[in-house]
């Protein structure tokens, strides 16, 4: 969080969603720490892909607060309606977060 705080100094320049491995472990850390405060207005931590099917069941704020595609309408922006070829439409991840994965 203090990576992020000195990247982004100002609210008004925050990303709305940042996505990080181990994303949960950054939140969880940081709501005991109480640095969340600071943060939890204009920004959500998000995992990737890999990470959110990978994990546990059991870890309950990482399904809820960092799923890297909702779909309760909590994320908008990280959903999207797709088309298949013979027109039945779907919802599938805004942005691939495996992308900058090496």
């Amino acid at each position: 969080m203090k990576f992020l705080a000195d990247t982004y100094p100002n609210k008004e320049t925050r990303p709305d969603y940042v996505c990080i491995d181990k994303g949960c472990a950054v939140l969880k850390t940081s709501l005991a720490n109480g640095s969340w405060e600071e943060w939890k207005d204009t920004t959500r931590l998000i995992v990737d892909a890999y990470h959110y099917t990978n994990h546990r069941v059991s870890d309950v704020l990482c399904r809820r607060y960092c799923n890297p595609a909702p779909l309760d309408g909590s994320a908008p922006n990280l959903v999207i309606e797709a088309e298949m070829s013979d027109g039945t439409k779907y919802l599938k991840r805004a942005y691939n977060t495996q992308a900058s994965k090496e």
